[in-house]
């Protein structure tokens, strides 16, 4: 491992909610450069790793936290995204936010073809997207998308509600979604990466 990922693995958590709240993959990368005070191709090694360099093989993981479950400290699980009217409100949300991958540019017309669009992958098996869950309040916190990549890896995004993040969520999102997407696409890198607009 190098010494820039080694870095970045010892404060994963600012790391994670640097690229979280990145608007793009350059944004990420300058928010990792800043944050790590490396370089701009050092950033983008970050981005390219993946997820198990920063918090491990998903078989080290506790094997009582799969979606729906219980993810330990303070109440946390992973639910499968569902076409009902609960889950489309949160992404509706997460569409109209400025710091996500949307810019908080999409109408209702783009959001509704965005999330169909999400919905065909998934049955398509080539998509896994969560919604992200506080149990202790049953508040939906955020969601997850995973996405199957033309080269066969998974590119995985987080995104958490403002008023939610600075609070473990999206580290614990990562967490969980990592044995998920594990398991959903054997043999396959999880990456972590901002991200792309239109793309989720």
């Amino acid at each position: 491992m190098s010494t820039v990922i080694e870095t970045a693995a010892a404060r994963r958590r600012e790391v994670f909610a640097a690229i979280s709240s990145a608007t793009g993959t350059e944004d990420a990368a300058d928010a990792v450069a800043r944050l790590l005070s490396v370089s701009a191709d050092e950033a983008r090694e970050v981005l390219a790793a993946p997820l198990e360099s920063f918090v491990g093989p998903a078989a080290d993981q506790p094997a009582e936290s799969g979606a729906g479950g219980e993810a330990g400290a303070g109440g946390f699980s992973l639910h499968p995204f569902k076409d009902s009217d609960e889950h489309r409100d949160l992404y509706r949300k997460r569409s109209e936010d400025e710091t996500s991958a949307t810019g908080g540019e999409w109408d209702e017309a783009k959001t509704e073809e965005e999330r169909r669009a999400g919905l065909k992958r998934m049955d398509a098996e080539s998509a896994m997207w969560f919604v992200a869950v506080d149990t202790s309040r049953d508040t939906l916190v955020g969601l997850v998308f995973g996405e199957q990549l033309d080269d066969g890896d998974v590119d995985v995004a987080i995104w958490v509600r403002p008023e939610e993040r600075k609070k473990g969520f999206g580290l614990h999102s990562l967490k969980e979604s990592r044995r998920e997407l594990a398991a959903f696409f054997p043999g396959k890198h999880v990456i972590v990466r901002a991200p792309m607009p239109g793309r989720k």
